[in-house]
């Protein structure tokens, strides 16, 4: 069986990951068509490094609380299931990938209080049964000294954590590597990069997808194509219309990545602004990645001045020692969204589609890829699934 995934970002290599262990691929009516091992095929736009992928323009937070005031109560769910799931994937993968689950901080400055209230009537609104803690001046101090020292007041999130997504693209990419031809199931992966796909012609039976590498253009069919393109899927030109994608679109995001070895900040904070929830991830050794700004645009340029000199005048006014912070990069990104800001996972045929994670994509990519596994062993076993994600959490 011959299977194609378009994508090689973080759904992307987790599907390839996934389908080479043969985790989904059970039951007796896909054990009598697959005779022989399945043959996976990974496009990437990319060069195996990601850094044109969403994925690589994140801070890896998995803040299903701190996100709830900007999404739809089962993004939330998603998120809290999904902080279970990723220890045991990560503890799968051979490399190391950095793993935190201590909580995150939410303050404000005074002249920004009444957002910050607001918040924190939210939680108490919708969110009830989940923990959280109102911290005066002497309770931040001992939780995190060092924004004890700028704030009076913060809300602690216990719950919420974080994980290296730069590290996890690279452990997923070595782990794929390791494990073709995988030992048990005989299944191979074979890795298209610098591969730009250019049209997905859906049949019945059969999908074929048309590719440019280099300047030569190619095409082959398979059994099943899996696009988890991104932003990179509103450019298919395939002849079936894949309506479901009309509705995408692009949401620009914006970070830095910081070294400043003299602030010692041990867990996610985030800093209420007017128009954007400012977040700082600690990453270990002095590292930091400050973000993030969200503007509807289809631009995937350099930051712009304005942006620059909000978020770092924003870390600058949580900690004062990021005036001595090297800027070590700066990272403009479009991340894929619909319009209600949902994912969803559709089904056309033989082509399945996973799209729209939006800022979301590793709060949620576990339970995502958890149903998109689903969805597969219902199409190869001929099962009608077409259902948008949402209503699969409803």
């Amino acid at each position: 069986m011959n299977i194609a995934i378009v994508g090689a970002g973080l759904m992307g290599r987790l599907l390839a990951l996934s389908l080479l262990r043969n985790e989904q691929l059970r039951g007796e009516q896909l054990r009598q068509k697959q005779s022989q091992s399945v043959t996976i095929t990974l496009f990437d736009k990319d060069n195996k490094l990601a850094h044109q992928s969403a994925a690589y323009a994140a801070a890896g937070l998995l803040t299903p609380l701190g996100e709830s005031l900007h999404c739809s109560p089962n993004i939330v769910s998603m998120g809290f299931e999904s902080l279970g799931l990723w220890p045991t994937l990560l503890d799968s993968l051979h490399e190391h990938t950095f793993f935190q689950q201590t909580g995150a901080i939410m303050v404000s400055h005074e002249q920004d209080k009444g957002d910050y209230q607001r918040f924190v009537r939210h939680l108490k609104n919708n969110y009830p049964e989940q923990v959280s803690y109102s911290l005066n001046r002497a309770e931040l101090l001992e939780l995190e000294p060092e924004i004890g020292r700028s704030f009076n007041h913060a809300l602690y999130l216990p719950q919420e954590g974080q994980l290296g997504n730069r590290r996890l693209l690279v452990a997923l990419r070595k782990q794929l590597a390791k494990e073709s031809p995988h030992a048990s199931t005989g299944n191979r992966l074979n890795w298209l990069s610098e591969c730009q796909v250019v049209g997905i012609d859906v049949g019945e039976h059969r999908s074929k997808v048309t590719y440019l590498q280099g300047s030569e253009k190619h095409s082959q069919s398979f059994d099943l194509v899996i696009d988890c393109r991104g932003t990179g899927a509103t450019n298919n030109n395939s002849n079936s219309a894949c309506a479901p994608l009309a509705d995408l679109r692009s949401v620009r995001g914006e970070l830095f990545q910081l070294f400043a070895p003299e602030v010692n900040i041990s867990r996610p904070v985030r800093l209420m602004h007017p128009r954007y929830q400012l977040y700082i991830a600690p990453k270990g050794k002095g590292f930091y990645v400050v973000g993030a700004t969200e503007i509807e645009s289809d631009d995937d340029s350099p930051m712009t001045v304005r942006s620059a000199m909000e978020l770092l005048s924003a870390a600058y006014s949580v900690h004062p020692g990021f005036a001595e912070a090297n800027i070590r990069q700066h990272v403009s990104q479009c991340r894929p969204a619909f319009s209600d800001n949902q994912p969803k996972i559709t089904v056309q045929d033989t082509l399945i589609q996973v799209n729209g994670l939006f800022r979301h994509g590793f709060l949620i990519a576990p339970v995502v890829l958890k149903q998109t596994l689903a969805v597969i062993e219902n199409s190869i076993n001929n099962t009608e699934t077409a259902l948008p994600y949402a209503d699969l959490f409803s």
